[in-house]
């Protein structure tokens, strides 16, 4: 019998990069990170993932750069991070599953073979529940402020502040990059004058806030320490 394998690639979701500049025209807001999905396959169905690979694309002047290469300093942080919480499809592990399932078949019809009937498992009343509190977003708040990081050594930073709020969207602005410690007066003043043109339009569906937010995400509610 002849197989044949090889590898493929699927995209997995393109991301905004508002805080970053574009490292050719310098024009910021205007980066974007794209990641994809590599697997193995078998008669060109996946049959596991065998990596992530992630493209940065800069919509004014079209410049295109691979995580497979030396990504610049201020790329490193935000693809890594946009990376890392990108989930891997179940459909790169489509064979497996297929292969899965025709167990749990045969298995099934075994159980169901005469004198073996059982009576049918009572649906789990906490899996809806479940269900409705995944992306639970209840903790945005007009007004909440978050701090960013954009660079490997951390000391680089920009602030974000929710200006409006809809059922499915969340509207905010986003200051230039700043350095030193934030005390309550510097916030203030840099979400009031360091907020470039263009940056006070910003907005994420609400689900991907939750996603941003929460766990290793790319920006935290900003704590000021006393």
């Amino acid at each position: 019998m002849i197989f044949l394998f090889g590898t493929g690639t699927s995209r997995l979701i393109t991301f905004p990069l508002p805080t970053v500049a574009c490292t050719y025209c310098g024009i910021q807001g205007k980066l974007s990170v794209t990641v994809f999905s590599r697997y193995f396959s078998v008669f060109w169905i996946p049959v596991f993932p065998i990596g992530k690979v992630s493209v940065t694309v800069c919509e004014h002047c079209k410049q295109t750069l691979t995580s497979k290469e030396p990504l610049p300093e201020t790329y490193r942080l935000p693809v890594q991070t946009v990376q890392q919480q990108t989930s891997t499809p179940i459909t790169n592990f489509a064979l497996l599953l297929l292969l899965g399932a025709g167990i749990v078949l045969v298995l099934v019809l075994t159980q169901l073979a005469p004198g073996k009937k059982r009576a049918a498992a009572p649906e789990s009343s906490t899996t809806a529940a479940s269900l409705a509190t995944q992306n639970n977003d209840a903790d945005v708040a007009l007004g909440a402020r978050y701090k960013m990081k954009s660079t490997a050594s951390g000391s680089a930073y920009a602030l974000m502040e929710v200006t409006r709020l809809t059922d499915d969207t969340v509207y905010y602005k986003v200051t230039s990059m700043l350095r030193g410690k934030p005390t309550a007066a510097s916030v203030t003043a840099a979400l009031r004058d360091s907020v470039p043109p263009g940056s006070d339009k910003g907005r994420y569906p609400r689900k991907m806030w939750h996603f941003l937010v929460q766990g290793q995400g790319m920006f935290r509610p900003l704590i000021l320490s006393e």
